[in-house]
């Protein structure tokens, strides 16, 4: 597709257009406020506000659960694969400091080695994100914290899309994105 044709049937599109700058336009943006910040004062005393709301993790494939991380028998980072094998056509999920997490999920489905009755279908029509960090705790220690966020829907042929929250910790180092089941169990997770 020609740069200048925008299709305006995906989430990844419309953020494209809504953001509305391309390369060179924002290498001038940044080389402007650079100018600005010398000609008001040089650069002593400069600080980024810890509040900005930066992208933490940012990506468009994650891979299904599938065997051996099925069931309770190779949790990643203490969280369980669902108990059927998944699959995912696509997915679009962005997760900002502030725990503001934009989640898009095409085909994400009972894969063709589950049950039967269920494969090529979401029989979970209720899912959430799990943002895992590994971080420390009071006292200074290593820790893993897994922040979940509230429900967002997901249709039968496991297609869904949501802005939800999850409280992250401080430091949140090496993010893991699991799509999961409201009850914690995985289905689509970081990966190819």
């Amino acid at each position: 597709m020609p740069h200048n044709q925008v299709y305006l049937g995906s989430r990844r599109a419309q953020r494209a257009l809504e953001k509305g700058m391309d390369v060179k336009s924002r290498v001038r943006v940044i080389a402007g406020a650079g100018l600005a910040i010398a000609i008001i004062g040089g650069t002593a005393g400069i600080t980024l506000a810890r509040d900005d709301d930066h992208t933490l993790y940012r990506a468009d494939v994650m891979a299904g659960v599938t065997a051996p991380y099925t069931g309770t028998g190779n949790a990643i980072r203490g969280i369980t694969g669902g108990a059927a094998p998944w699959v995912i056509a696509h997915s679009d999920i962005e997760v900002r400091t502030s725990g503001s997490v934009d989640v898009e999920v095409e085909g994400l489905v009972i894969g063709p080695t589950g049950p039967a009755q269920f494969a090529g279908k979401n029989p979970v029509l209720n899912q959430k994100v799990i943002v895992s960090c590994l971080s420390t705790d009071a006292a200074g220690a290593a820790t893993t914290v897994n922040a979940s966020s509230e429900t967002f829907p997901v249709d039968a042929a496991g297609n869904g899309e949501g802005r939800v929250h999850v409280d992250l910790p401080s430091p949140c180092y090496a993010p893991i994105v699991f799509v999961a089941s409201a009850g914690g169990n995985w289905f689509a997770v970081s990966g190819a």
